[in-house]
């Protein structure tokens, strides 16, 4: 099987595969086609980061296929426990891996392309890529891990700059407490350094998490994105203006436009 005719197979397959998961209730018809629209996105995002690594058109074909399947399991996630929160339910990247191998997507790849396929799924959301993977798994993993993040942060900063307009984002996990931010996520975003999920207490937390994601992207077409569209500066705004705020925001520009230099 082509990538090519593997990427059809997964457009007929995601399309089915919400028909066949229809019994939402009221509550959850919002949330489901937030994530359909999020998947639809990442596919583009990842084809068009592919394509500006000069991957030939298959290798792109790919990397779509993966952005649209990446959160295949948020949805038998939202059926089975009403939730997206990974910490009180399952990790959503196994359970899109489940689903995958309980409809045989993945038969008539070859063993290289399905363990593309089932590392980049199964380690879109971690915080760290293995370092045992093979430098291709690594690449695609790398690949829908920045569209992954560049559509988290187009949705929410939509938000943060009109939050009485209706939410196109979910968060992952429930927020405790109000506002602040926690030092430990002053610390690590301060020292440039990706603001790990344990630390998060606070909605200012989580805008000062999603600015650190600037460290955890890969690839030029990535940073355009990041600068063109100014998320950095969106979440700056939407934070409270004090000094290691700045500072935190200073240390990320500083990081992004080094970016362009090298």
């Amino acid at each position: 099987m082509t990538h090519f005719d593997f990427e059809i197979k997964s457009r007929q397959f995601f399309d089915s595969f919400l028909m066949f998961y229809s019994g939402w209730n009221k509550g959850q018809i919002s949330r489901v086609e937030i994530k359909k629209r999020h998947s639809e996105r990442v596919a583009e995002l990842s084809g068009l980061i592919a394509a500006s690594l000069h991957l030939d058109r298959e290798e792109v074909a790919l990397a779509r296929s993966i952005g649209l399947l990446h959160d295949i399991g948020r949805f038998p996630q939202l059926i089975k426990y009403n939730t997206f929160d990974d910490s009180v339910s399952e990790d959503h990247s196994k359970m899109a891996l489940e689903e995958l191998e309980r409809v045989g997507l993945l038969q008539g790849l070859t063993p290289e392309t399905a363990a593309i396929v089932h590392g980049a799924i199964f380690h879109h959301n971690k915080e760290e890529i293995p370092s045992e993977l093979t430098a291709e798994e690594q690449l695609f993993c790398r690949i829908v891990r920045d569209a992954d993040k560049l559509d988290i942060l187009q949705s929410l900063t939509d938000y943060y700059a009109n939050p009485s307009d209706p939410a196109d984002h979910t968060l992952s996990w429930k927020i405790q407490g109000g506002r602040g931010i926690s030092e430990s996520v002053v610390t690590a975003a301060k020292s440039g350094k990706t603001v790990r999920k344990e630390y998060v207490r606070t909605g200012d937390d989580v805008k000062v998490m999603q600015l650190s994601w600037v460290y955890d992207l890969n690839f030029k077409a990535s940073f355009r994105i990041l600068a063109s569209e100014q998320y950095v500066d969106k979440i700056y705004r939407a934070l409270p203006k004090r000094d290691d705020v700045f500072d935190i925001y200073r240390v990320a520009r500083i990081y992004l436009e080094n970016k362009f230099l090298n």
